[in-house]
């Protein structure tokens, strides 16, 4: 607890606070400023009176002031509501965004691995394509071997024609 002593309308008083005596100190500072601008203007007042009317006008300001902090509360509780919601909101999405980039690299990792089966197929389909050509070319080569003996089979056959009509 601290404690302090003030002078208010001229008059010395003990406050005593769990707030620091600096606070203390402004707050009767403000009193005794009140309480002068009660007296200065009805110089007639005893002090009884001053400390009422004082009293009254710091009571209006703390109503008023009441007030002003409701109606900035009601003014500024749906925007801070909406701002909230607009962090859930946004926190929601950010986690979505993370499963999304997740999959996403599942789905790249998924992608390398086809990437790479597509390169071992193509390779296997040229090597084999490769292979077809070589049988074929093999082919059309047995064709021609078999297409020169035909020739020399039908020549020779001609001979022993000729031959055997000659005899």
């Amino acid at each position: 607890m601290n404690k302090v002593t003030v002078r208010i309308n001229g008059q010395e008083y003990n406050m005593v606070g769990k707030e620091p005596k600096e606070y203390l100190l402004k707050v009767a500072s403000y009193v005794d400023d009140k309480m002068q601008e009660v007296v200065e203007a009805n110089p007639s007042l005893s002090t009884a009176m001053a400390a009422v009317l004082t009293t009254l006008n710091i009571a209006d300001e703390l109503y008023k002031c009441s007030y002003e902090l409701d109606e900035v509360n009601t003014k500024y509780k749906k925007p801070l509501q909406d701002l909230e919601n607009a962090n859930t909101t946004l926190i929601e999405l950010q986690d979505n965004i993370s499963e999304r980039d997740k999959k996403i690299e599942e789905l790249e990792k998924e992608l390398e691995k086809y990437k790479e089966e597509l390169t071992s197929v193509k390779q296997e389909y040229e090597q084999r394509k490769n292979s077809f050509k070589e049988q074929e070319d093999r082919l059309a080569e047995a064709e021609e071997i078999a297409n020169s003996f035909q020739n020399r089979l039908y020549d020779m056959q001609m001979k022993i024609v000729e031959l055997e009509e000659k005899e």
